[in-house]
């Protein structure tokens, strides 16, 4: 009899094991369905979301390519910020020009190298970077006074590019630039655009530097004046004669054909961040930042 009530007590207790593993088994399978159903659909919301973030730059684009005035920057019907919600897809889109900076990929201009060290003055940046900078660019191999070609790259495992800059990150590899100081020059400097610096979008401190008798009174002027249609009508401005409008009229423009095109779009619980570098009609550089 004891042997029999042991043996049931055991069987029972086997019977009470399995079952507790086997809810343990359907417990976790149960989470783990839960968990994958999770992460689908954070991938079919990410997945929504990056294509509406695709299409907003296609939009962008339409909108540059319908651009028909005779002008670029302010005051432009692109630069206008571009929000909607579809179906619960919230996009939004900022267009800037990039011509209202210092071309990195023209300092080959005695005039616009002039432009960038009187810029980096104005801006509290060492003047020894834009040396740097012009002999990482510049086909030669003989350094600014405090520039830097190949020999001083070696030790670091790389050259410079000596030719166009391709992508603006770059940067970041020149002597004397880190990661504060890079992010600080995005607002003045590019590496698109023909080296003629656009009125209609140039921040004041670009529009000091492209002269030494540039005064804050004429760059102000400029920048309320804005959109500048017609290039000619600067000489009506305050601050602006003639004799300083003849000599930054070849470094100037009032079109551009270059463009930072920023998007954000927003879908369930996912959101794209899409940084677009463009021409006017195609996109060159492509960044996912989020």
């Amino acid at each position: 009899m004891n042997s029999s009530k042991r043996r049931k007590g055991f069987v029972l207790f086997i019977v009470l094991v399995i079952v507790s593993a086997l809810a343990s088994f359907l417990f976790s399978i149960y989470y783990l369905s839960q968990l994958t159903y999770s992460k689908t659909q954070g991938l079919k919301d990410y997945a929504v979301a990056y294509h509406a973030a695709v299409s907003a730059v296609k939009i962008a684009l339409n909108f540059l390519q319908e651009d028909k005035n005779n002008y670029d920057g302010e005051g432009d019907d692109w630069a206008r910020p571009i929000v909607y919600n579809y179906r619960g897809i919230a996009v939004s889109v900022s267009i800037r020009d990039e011509c209202g900076k210092v071309n990195l990929n023209a300092l080959y201009d005695k005039r616009l190298f002039k432009v960038l060290k009187r810029l980096f003055e104005e801006i509290g940046v060492e003047p020894s970077v834009a040396d740097s900078i012009k002999d990482w660019v510049d086909r030669d191999s003989s350094p600014e006074p405090s520039g830097a070609e190949e020999e001083f790259y070696e030790g670091l495992g790389y050259k410079p590019s000596n030719g166009p800059m391709k992508s603006f990150g770059e940067l970041l590899y020149v002597k004397g630039i880190d990661e504060r100081l890079y992010k600080k020059l995005q607002k003045y400097l590019t590496i698109y655009g023909s080296g003629r610096i656009n009125v209609n979008s140039a921040p004041k401190e670009v529009l000091l530097a492209l002269s030494p008798d540039m005064s804050p009174e004429a760059a102000d002027s400029i920048i309320e004046a804005r959109p500048i249609e017609e290039l000619s009508k600067l000489t009506e401005l305050p601050g602006i004669s003639k004799e300083l409008y003849f000599e930054i009229r070849p470094l100037i423009t009032n079109r551009c054909d270059y463009f930072k095109i920023d998007v954000t779009a927003s879908y369930g619980e996912a959101t794209v961040q899409l940084r677009v570098f463009a021409s006017r009609r195609r996109p060159l550089e492509w960044k996912v930042i989020r």
